[in-house]
């Protein structure tokens, strides 16, 4: 950790004459958040959020995913097999055991829900974006199901009014090109309308040797937004965003610390999205509003990849996958605020659908190959009612009541059929189906106390992730598991004024009837069960200062502790184990340093560190710092900025996915390594 020493001595003893930048800078200041949807103030609001403000996204030296958020306090990312995948206080979004499909965080973009293959095709994109929220703990109460860890909510800038856009032109190496563009257009006094397009392609830094493919690891990304704000009346308007989603992409995963592959097909995935957003808002006295959002997304993706992850004589083929789902939602939010209340209550409604299908050669030993064709089905409805009430008992003293009534219905399907001749595994054939309901009841309670410029509050809440049906290959059998709930307490303390701001959370989760994958005998007959409880806690600290010469600085940190808790899988005992990609260290640095009149660097130092990739605690991932530059230069109605991501081209294998034993048939490896250096160049325009 002493880099961060050296880089902040470093940066602060420059010996350049600063200017006042207040009109590219902004100043410190955190109103409204809106993720909580009850229009609390950043004082007001007891939970752990960060907020990210425009000049802190769209630039060329952060990845253009959820990436961009590695290293924030008890944020960490992976990339790798699966995709990219995010923790927040150490709960992967995709389950402590890595086998669930209703995600344990959610990233929404201009609140709507992004499904598994919305955030695939790229949904989560910082060309022409507003703001950043990461809201870390339990989020149920207010977000309801995939909001037990937390959640990443996104908001693009809406439709202005003006007469106005801008464009960037990026280059960088590994193949990099960029270019993007956002209009806005004025067409009348009550309607507005915002274009933007984003274009992307990189060559990526894998290589598969098996088949010569140099740019095994591309990407192809296109990102288009029309967003239309008509005003009906001086109380109320209607926006209506459209967004179209393409990814075209190789593989994310290595067999070597050479960024290589050996495989005998090359990976190749496409998915498309396309989403809509209806909002309409109405104003019905200076105390009374309402809102009212609904939204729809469709997705689909094919993907192509090498079964068995070699290049050997012993070749399995190529694994095809199909992947469509969709979402359907509906909100309503009747807001109440007048002196001493704040209230929102609200009604949600919404049907995901999930399909995927499998055409591949499963290797059941090292002589038998079955060709199999598997697709699961998996539908959810959820009706839910919520409300968050907040009452003044006097000046400096607030009381916040909240809480949620949920209905989840959920059916599962899987139909697994291979051809005649294996009568060993006859018992994987055939169609599997089950339905289940889950009912819930989410309480919260708070309390916050507020002086001037802190506040000190404390939380009670409980969050939850929805029960469900899970099919045993082996055994032909469908299993019901039920809800988990977390039981979460919290304290906070946050100081706020126009130049410093600073915010403290400490916490502890209790985890009851957690769902993990239990496996009875053989890596096929396995099911989810019911089958643990845990514990974690800890704490995050950020703090932001603006100098007076309009440099500024922003430091946070965040501390977890895991485990499980009596939990036994057949013969492995995972009792006091950390969860897998939960690092008990995380941090990042940044600052703004002004040299000139035009010209600025910031800097960034993440930390993130040791963690377990597995839940048996047997691999481990070692501790990363990554450096990160940025210089910008401004002239006129340009900006040019010069970048390098991991300047020190620190190289950490991330996940050693080496069979376990030498018996396997499936001899391939899967492992995650840190993106090598990267460097480029951006012009930006504005008009």
């Amino acid at each position: 950790m002493n880099r961060f020493a050296f880089i902040l001595f470093f940066l602060t003893a420059l010996p350049f004459k600063t200017f006042a930048l207040e009109e590219t800078l902004e100043v410190i200041e955190v109103s409204e958040v809106r993720g909580n949807k009850d229009n609390k103030t950043f004082l007001e609001s007891n939970e752990s959020i960060s907020v990210l403000k425009t000049k802190n996204l769209n630039r060329g030296d952060l990845q253009n995913s959820v990436q961009m958020l590695n290293g924030f306090a008890n944020v960490q990312t992976q990339s790798d097999r699966a995709g990219d995948t995010f923790s927040i206080r150490g709960i992967s979004d995709m389950g402590v055991t890595g086998f669930q499909k209703d995600n344990l965080a959610s990233i929404l973009v201009d609140d709507i829900f992004q499904t598994p293959l919305s955030v695939r095709a790229g949904s989560f994109e910082n060309w022409d974006l507003e703001s950043v929220e990461i809201h870390r703990g339990a989020q149920s109460t207010t977000q309801g199901v995939n909001s037990l860890a937390g959640n990443i909510l996104l908001y693009h800038t809406r439709p202005s009014f003006e007469n106005s856009g801008s464009a960037k032109l990026t280059l960088g190496n590994f193949g990099r090109k960029e270019g993007a563009v956002v209009q806005d257009v004025k067409v009348t006094e009550k309607l507005g309308v915002r274009l933007s397009y984003n274009k992307e392609t990189s060559d990526g830094f894998i290589k598969n040797t098996g088949t010569g493919n140099d740019k095994w690891g591309d990407r192809n990304k296109d990102h288009f937004v029309t967003d239309f704000l008509y005003k009906l009346n001086g109380n109320q308007d209607l926006r209506l965003n459209l967004k179209l989603l393409r990814m075209h992409k190789g593989g994310s995963y290595v067999q070597n610390r050479d960024y290589e592959v050996d495989e005998n097909n090359d990976y190749n995935e496409i998915t498309n999205n396309q989403q809509i957003g209806l909002t309409h808002t109405k104003k019905f006295s200076d105390r009374l509003s309402n809102k009212i959002i609904i939204g729809a997304t469709q997705a689909t993706s094919t993907t192509t990849s090498d079964e068995d992850g070699s290049s050997g004589p012993r070749d399995a083929g190529v694994r095809n996958g199909n992947d469509k789902d969709s979402f359907l939602s509906f909100e309503n939010q009747l807001k109440y605020q007048s002196d001493r209340i704040k209230n929102v209550a609200g009604f949600h409604v919404h049907k995901y659908r999930l399909n995927n299908h499998y055409d591949m050669n499963l290797m059941v030993s090292s002589v038998l190959m079955i060709p199999t064709i598997q697709e699961n089905n998996k539908d959810r409805e959820t009706y839910a009612f919520f409300d968050s009430f907040s009452y003044d008992l006097t000046k400096h003293h607030t009381v916040t009541l909240g809480g949620r009534f949920e209905v989840v219905k959920n059916t599962f399907g899987a139909d697994i059929q291979v051809p005649p001749g294996f009568p060993p595994y006859s018992n994987l054939v055939g169609n599997h189906e089950d339905t289940n309901t889950n009912t819930v009841v989410l309480p919260k309670i708070g309390y916050n106390y507020r002086n001037n410029d802190y506040s000190i509050g404390a939380n009670y809440s409980q969050g939850f992730r929805t029960g469900g049906v899970s099919v045993n290959r082996f055994r032909a059998t469908t299993n019901q598991y039920d809800p988990e709930k977390t039981h979460n307490y919290e304290l906070s303390y946050k100081y706020q004024q126009k130049k410093i701001l600073l915010a403290a959370n400490a916490f502890y989760t209790k985890w009851k009837d957690q769902q993990v994958e239990v496996i009875l005998s053989n890596n096929f007959d396995t099911q989810v069960e019911n089958a643990t409880g845990s514990e974690l806690y800890g704490a995050e600290v950020e703090s932001s200062y603006l100098f007076d010469n309009y440099d500024s600085i922003r430091l946070n940190a965040g501390y977890v502790h895991t485990q499980f808790l009596t939990f036994k899988n057949g013969t492995r005992d995972y009792t006091g184990n950390a969860f897998p990609d939960a690092a008990k260290w995380t941090g990042q640095l940044s600052y703004w340093k002004n040299l000139t009149s035009r010209w600025r660097i910031i800097f960034i130092e993440r930390y993130v560190g040791s963690s377990f990739t597995d839940a048996d605690n047997d691999r481990e991932a070692p501790k990363q710092f990554y450096s990160d530059i940025n210089a910008q230069y401004d002239f006129s109605q340009y900006m040019l900025e010069l970048y390098v991501r991991n300047i020190f081209d620190q190289q950490y294998r991330l996940l050693d996915g080496s069979p376990r034993t030498a018996t396997t048939p499936y001899q391939g490896t899967y492992n995650r390594m840190s993106a090598p250096q990267e460097f480029g160049a951006r012009l930006n325009y504005y008009w």
